[in-house]
């Protein structure tokens, strides 16, 4: 398994650097529909060219934190159930923590929002999923090689999610940085 979650970080990193050169070159490598061709033409040129180059090169940034988060979320799920099978969410996060979660949810609820998730997991923050794990320690037990790394890895993802959920581009080295904390992240579980 572990050479396939390679592969595909692999994959994530070498998308992002061949979108990163179209961009910067303005080129296209292949015959793929892009994005922007299928944007509605109507509204979408009338943004600001230098908006809409940003907006491209970020694509790919956003769709590497997207797979991260996402994966990293199902992980602590999985060690979860496989510890306290149908009651995880009771039994495995904080109570705290599941409360805040509780609430957010209802908020999206009662704001007539169409709620993000049914999984109460997907309404916690980094600083929570590493509470989680820090917390419930025996349930990942042999999932990392260090908790240590983790804690990091998850700090570092919070300090990059604020532009990306922002949407405010990336500087170069943030670009570097989360693509060093993917592979950090697969190499604190030891892949």
């Amino acid at each position: 398994m572990s050479q396939v979650k390679r592969f595909g970080s692999n994959n994530l990193l070498i998308e992002a650097a061949i979108a990163q050169v179209q961009n910067e070159l303005k080129i296209r490598l292949s015959e793929t529909v892009s994005v922007e061709e299928v944007l509605d033409e109507t509204y979408y040129p009338q943004f600001d060219e230098r908006v809409r180059e940003e907006a491209a090169s970020m694509a790919a940034n956003f769709r590497i934190f997207y797979c991260l988060e996402n994966s990293i979320r199902e992980l602590i799920e999985d060690a979860l159930r496989e510890a306290f099978d149908d009651e995880w969410w009771k039994e495995g996060v904080p109570e705290d923590i599941g409360k805040e979660a509780e609430k957010l949810r209802q908020r999206e609820i009662d704001a007539g929002a169409v709620p993000r998730s049914e999984n109460l997991l997907d309404y916690t923050t980094f600083g929570q999923l590493a509470q989680i794990i820090e917390q419930r320690k025996d349930a990942f037990e042999g999932k990392f090689t260090s908790f240590k790394a983790v804690n990091r890895v998850l700090w570092q993802l919070n300090m990059l999610r604020g532009p990306i959920a922002h949407c405010k581009p990336l500087a170069e080295d943030e670009v570097m940085r989360l693509h060093l904390t993917l592979r950090d992240w697969f190499r604190a579980q030891g892949e």
